[in-house]
């Protein structure tokens, strides 16, 4: 005769086990912080106050307005691998900011900047910014009053007002003619970017800003922006000349042929940055429990992407699609020689590979727009 009870008592028993199993095939995998790297912060290990600074200041002295917004460590709503943790941004419709500091101080001059993190709007978006601040180094810095006051060298991520999805990157460079510092802003996308902002998945922002004045702007290893510095910008970022006209009239085409005179003078300038200190999200969300997770901050390619496969790559099977270059599957099987490489440049592993078959593309806005 069949025992029920014991029949009961197997079936929870296996139940359990297999419950346990699935925990530990998906248990998040500390990732050790790269040597090299200015800023590596998976927000996995410590108190939030060990590294991080709240803000203090006064955002508005004649409404008093003060960064009261509260920020969190903990794992996602819907956390799918066990034990990671993230930044999270929790109060909605208050003045949030955060900030720490770098191991050492940045400077721009022959190496590439980069900087990526991860964003989940775990609720989605109403309006609101995600985009994080790399501060400008100077003797006045203090992190407890970080406001939007506080100088900053540029700001990247994505932003939604309104009707408007936006990833933003701002720079500010010094005009070698006035000697003023003026903030520059890159055109937009042709592209539909509203799912990164409503889908409630994780998301990876990065940004490359090369020293030959280009940059890159990828999402989940995507490209969906790049250009010049010089000109890509919603205002050149040129100097002036003495007749009132840029050596480059911005332009909305990337496709724009340059010749070789419009080489010669673009070489004659530079962009000049402001050493960075630290990093930081001053941030306003009329939605919160929006979650930061596995900032980078470096100047080598090779460590962005070891970086990558070691905290993105335990959640994605692969990396970008398959038509770019940085394509990579995560699989046991063996791989052709070089099928994890990217192309050499100045002796770094490099994502600029031109060519339009690397910019897959999202949705356009408008299908008649040339890219």
């Amino acid at each position: 005769m069949v025992n029920v009870s014991k029949m009961r008592l197997y079936f929870g028993l296996f139940l359990c086990l297999g419950h346990i199993g699935g925990l530990q095939r998906n248990v998040h995998r500390p990732v050790v912080a790269p040597d090299d790297a200015y800023l590596a912060e998976t927000f996995d290990e410590g108190a939030l106050d060990r590294k991080w600074v709240l803000s203090k200041a006064v955002k508005d002295e004649k409404q008093k307005h003060t960064y009261d917004g509260q920020w969190t460590l903990e794992e996602s709503v819907e956390s799918k691998v066990f034990g990671n943790k993230g930044l999270v941004l929790k109060s909605p419709g208050r003045h949030h900011a955060i900030s720490t500091n770098l191991l050492k101080v940045y400077h721009f001059i022959d190496r590439p900047l980069i900087i990526q993190y991860e964003v989940l709007f775990q609720k989605g978006i109403d309006c609101g910014g995600a985009y994080i601040k790399l501060l400008s180094h100077s003797d006045d810095l203090r992190l407890s009053q970080f406001s939007d006051a506080t100088p900053y060298t540029i700001m990247f991520g994505p932003d939604k007002c309104g009707k408007s999805y936006r990833v933003h990157f701002i720079f500010s460079h010094r005009n070698p003619v006035t000697g003023k510092f003026e903030e520059k802003h890159a055109q937009q996308p042709e592209l539909d970017l509203s799912d990164y902002f409503t889908d409630k998945q994780p998301h990876l922002y990065t940004l490359y800003l090369f020293p030959d004045n280009t940059f890159e702007i990828s999402v989940d290893l995507t490209i969906i922006n790049k250009g010049s510095l010089l000109e890509y910008m919603e205002e050149p970022s040129e100097p002036i000349r003495s007749d009132g006209k840029s050596p480059h009239p911005a332009s909305r085409n990337p496709k724009t042929r340059v010749t070789s005179n419009d080489k010669a003078i673009r070489g004659q300038y530079s962009i000049t940055l402001r050493p960075i200190a630290a990093v930081g999200f001053e941030l306003l969300s009329m939605t919160g429990d929006v979650m930061f997770d596995n900032i980078l901050f470096c100047d080598d390619m090779k460590v962005t992407r070891q970086w990558t496969e070691a905290t993105w790559g335990q959640r994605k099977a692969r990396f970008g699609p398959p038509d770019q270059d940085y394509y990579y599957k995560k699989t046991d099987d063996p791989q052709a020689d070089g099928a994890e490489d990217k192309e050499e440049h100045d002796g770094v592993i490099s994502a600029r590979a031109e060519g339009e078959q690397r910019a897959v593309k999202r949705n356009r806005k408008n299908p008649e727009a040339t890219s």
